[in-house]
């Protein structure tokens, strides 16, 4: 019972270890403008456990979306609605 404590704990802090972002916020959002070229306004932004859930939107073409960014600073899935 010791011995699974242990190797629990092990797994814990080896997992834990990998959640903090090497990813501040404004990066993510200078990410996320780059990604669309500049023409977007962020309109929040969202921590969940290792990467960070920007919202945006497009006025001049009544576009918006969120994109996800990595820990490692790449979008990894983007969502985009045109009114």
């Amino acid at each position: 019972m010791k011995r699974a404590a242990i190797l629990f704990g092990c797994l814990l802090l080896v997992g834990c270890n990998d959640i903090e972002s090497q990813v501040t916020e404004e990066q993510a959002k200078a990410i996320v403008m780059d990604h669309h070229g500049g023409t977007v306004e962020i309109v929040s932004v969202t921590k969940e456990w290792n990467k960070y859930i920007v919202a945006w939107e497009n006025e001049s073409n009544c576009e918006w979306g969120t994109d996800t960014v990595n820990k490692k600073g790449e979008v990894e899935r983007r969502e985009t609605a045109i009114c």
